[in-house]
């Protein structure tokens, strides 16, 4: 299964079925947490539903400017409320998801995005030992 097919059944298993849904629990995970990082973590296991066998990612997941202008509206907001001191939006911008003008507005995407799970490093731990 390619991460994007393991994102989408994700979503499914969590009713996230249309734009409408996903807006609704995209703002539940800012309605949760206190801190900027609580919130990229939340995204991230949202994104990749194996978050925990996940031991290194490289690239970032893409997205639709739409969900991507969502996301980094809700940011803005967080921050100037929780963190008045910082660029509103910055931890986002900086650490979130790209956005990719190609996917449709609501639409993720994992082609530059590269995972590396905890059992691949095990085993090629186990490899360099022999």
């Amino acid at each position: 299964m390619t991460l994007k097919e393991e994102c989408l059944s994700h979503w499914q298993k969590l009713g996230i079925t249309e734009p409408k849904n996903l807006r609704e629990h995209i703002a539940r995970i800012f309605d949760r947490h206190n801190h900027q990082q609580e919130i990229l973590v939340e995204l991230y296991k949202l994104a990749f539903p194996q978050w925990d066998e996940i031991t290194k990612i490289t690239g970032y997941p893409a997205v639709g400017k739409e969900l991507w202008m969502f996301i980094c509206r809700l940011f803005q907001e967080f921050d100037r409320k929780h963190h008045p001191g910082c660029l509103p939006g910055g931890a986002w911008m900086n650490s979130g998801f790209s956005v990719n003008d190609k996917l449709g507005p609501w639409e993720i995407g994992f082609d530059n995005c590269q995972v590396q799970y905890l059992k691949d490093s095990l085993l090629l731990e186990s490899q360099d030992h022999f």
